[in-house]
């Protein structure tokens, strides 16, 4: 039937660069054809209306690189073109499209338009490159194909994802099938498909990038240039594929990461063959006046959620830091070789030097609240105005003289706290040296550095602490009770002189509770 179009004087398979085995199959035709019996008949001269049916159609050549088959197609065909059109296979994905060829003077590519079947045999298929872990389900897609003469033919390829889900377990994301989405891709057909544009949106998902595939059709790098997600991370995200049926690789390379607002909900359970994660990131958002500056990391999924991090406290203070698997998501642990240059940096304590820090945060259910332990040792405290103005408060001038000098030194300092987005909510606190102990509980704001603290200092604390078995860590015997009010830049130091004649184990008996998160 195709041979007959290509008949001269009119050549029209020939003229549009597709060839008359285009496809196989038995063909039933009716055709009616106004012929003008002159000597010379040229193109114009013909008129004709062809209508077929194709039963079993097979062909390599409609979608080059493809294998297309369909039990039934209708075939339409005038002077001006040719149109095959119904259900069928690319492949193993289902389709129900139209294949069109213009027969003008000078005419244009085959076109193909339809609907087509999405599923991870479609993603394999037209080569998008999606890791199998991220699409289960069916959703229906519109596909438009531009078949141009002697040139790879370009695929677009549009749906909402209705009825598909969608996932990528390393970043805690999924899209359900009863959410809607958009998948857009624009692809270059051929023995390796070239992803120019892939963009996939739903369920607070948005990303952008290029897909390219390895030569034998498997995943090499997705490389999404522009990924925003739930809120909590905007950058460029990177997925690797690692060959096999090994789980791929992902980089986040670039952008920032607000763990306050961290899903829940993420898987952090791993695998025998855990995913490797790469960060490299502008800024790490911890709370809200606590960022990370450079940070930089390597994890993995295998047996959970864990690896090795490094970063600078608001940009400042260099640390380290390990991730492990808990109930609730990674528990962190933190260190620091200048725990006062961290305390500085983060706003919290401006007169520390110096100390060796070790901190765990242990995550709670409640997305973004943490249980936290923090010890630091041999961290020395000079002259600053929380210390100073509570040190004058209750009239010590040799601890004074020693804060202008070489400053105080505590052997241990330890706090047992609750971290929330906002607050750090200190339950237990405790400061002690040679020469006096301090202890401490309230809330500190870190959003706005807004103090509501309480707790004792012990002068000669060597001597007083003798009595500290009666009494809390950081307290001796005696003790001056005082509060902290105002700002951490800015503090407001009450002290209760008194205080110093009752006896640790009954201070409690004159003093109201301190404030805390929990209890109000």
């Amino acid at each position: 039937m195709l041979s007959l179009l290509d008949q001269p004087p009119f050549h029209y398979l020939e003229k549009s660069g597709e060839p008359v085995e285009l496809g196989t199959g038995q063909t039933t035709v009716q055709a009616h054809v106004n012929l003008p019996l002159i000597n010379k008949v040229g193109p114009g001269d013909v008129q004709f209306q062809v209508a077929a049916q194709v039963q079993d159609f097979a062909s390599d050549l409609v979608v080059k690189g493809r294998h297309v088959t369909a039990p039934l197609l209708t075939v339409k065909a005038t002077e001006a073109g040719m149109s095959i059109s119904g259900p069928g296979l690319i492949g193993k994905v289902p389709f129900d499209v139209t294949f069109s060829q213009d027969f003008g003077l000078t005419p244009g590519p085959a076109e193909v338009k339809g609907t087509v079947t999405l599923s991870q045999r479609a993603v394999e298929e037209f080569g998008l490159g999606l890791p199998k872990s991220m699409v289960t389900g069916e959703a229906t897609g519109q596909v438009a194909i531009t078949l141009p003469k002697d040139a790879p033919g370009q695929l677009r390829l549009t749906s909402d994802l209705r009825g598909i889900t969608l996932a990528i377990p390393e970043l805690g994301w999924r899209k359900g099938p009863g959410a809607t989405g958009r998948l857009q891709a624009a692809v270059t057909l051929g023995s390796i498909p070239q992803v120019n544009d892939l963009q996939v949106s739903g369920a607070g998902l948005t990303a952008q990038g290029k897909v390219k595939l390895k030569a034998d059709g498997g995943l090499d790098v997705a490389r999404f240039s522009n990924v925003s997600l739930g809120g909590w991370l905007d950058g460029a995200v990177d997925i690797t594929g690692r060959g096999g049926n090994r789980a791929v690789g992902l980089a986040v390379t670039s952008g920032s990461i607000d763990i306050r607002k961290f899903p829940s909900s993420h898987s952090s359970s791993g695998s025998a063959d855990g995913s490797p994660i790469t960060v490299k990131l502008d800024t790490l958002r911890v709370t809200d006046g606590i960022r990370l500056a450079g940070f930089a990391g390597d994890f993995t999924l295998k047996d959970g959620f864990n690896g090795a991090f490094t970063g600078r406290v608001n940009g400042k203070a260099p640390l380290r830091g390990t991730v492990v698997p808990s109930a609730n998501g990674p528990a962190v642990r933190i260190q620091a070789d200048d725990a006062g240059a961290v305390m500085k940096a983060a706003g919290m304590f401006s007169s520390a030097y110096g100390g060796a820090l070790d901190m765990t945060l242990v995550p709670r259910a409640k997305s973004g609240d943490y249980d936290g332990q923090a010890k630091i040792q041999l961290l020395r405290v000079k002259y600053g105005s929380v210390m100073a103005d509570l040190l004058s408060a209750i009239s010590i001038i040799g601890l004074l003289d020693q804060l202008n000098g070489d400053g105080i030194v505590f052997n241990t300092a330890q706090a047992e706290f609750l971290m929330t987005p906002d607050a750090i909510d200190v339950q237990k606190g405790s400061a002690v040296g040679a020469s006096m102990g301090v202890s401490l509980r309230g809330i500190y704001h870190s959003d706005t550095t807004a103090l509501d603290m309480t707790g004792v200092v012990s002068p000669i604390y060597l001597l007083n602490g003798i009595g500290s078995i009666l009494t809390r860590k950081g307290e001796g015997l005696f003790g001056f009770a005082y509060k902290l009010k105002g700002t951490a830049d800015k503090p407001d130091v009450q002290v209760n002189p008194l205080s110093i004649l009752t006896p640790g184990m009954f201070r409690d008996l004159f003093s109201a509770p301190p404030p805390t998160l929990e209890g109000g």
